[in-house]
């Protein structure tokens, strides 16, 4: 079973956690709801700022924003490109709708998704063991 895998299967149930070692920051990943929405959540160093959403050029303004996800949005909506088109024209109307990165949030649908985004970017992160003697 590759880390991968073993990271997957761990997060597969509700409450389900791993801990990870990546650049230097301790990551905790969770499985846990809020009401009927299911996710995975990705503290660093145990935290989870909201300053650390902020985008600048689309990259993160502070590094620990790294290992979420990052979220896309246009500044238009689909429907607006006909009348953007005649108003502005083909090359403004595509710049208006594309999706851009705007921010970066601490959560992920589904336990794939974290995974993919980490082994995309820290293909050398390390999984840590539990600690036993942290029930005590």
């Amino acid at each position: 079973m590759t880390k991968w895998d073993e990271i997957k299967s761990r997060l597969e149930h509700l409450g389900g956690s791993v801990k990870l070692l990546a650049d230097g920051h301790t990551l905790h990943l969770r499985k846990v709801h809020d009401r009927k929405k299911i996710f995975v959540i990705v503290y660093v160093n145990g935290q989870v700022k909201g300053e650390w959403t902020k985008a600048e050029d689309e990259n993160p303004v502070y590094p620990e924003a790294r290992f979420w996800r990052p979220m896309k949005r246009a500044a238009y909506k689909k429907k607006a490109y006909a009348s953007a088109k005649r108003a502005f024209g083909k090359k403004e109307a595509d710049r208006m709708v594309t999706p851009r990165v705007i921010g970066f949030v601490p959560d992920f649908g589904t336990e794939g998704a974290a995974v993919a985004h980490l082994k995309k970017h820290f293909p050398d992160l390390e999984i840590l063991e539990p600690d036993l003697d942290a029930s005590k």
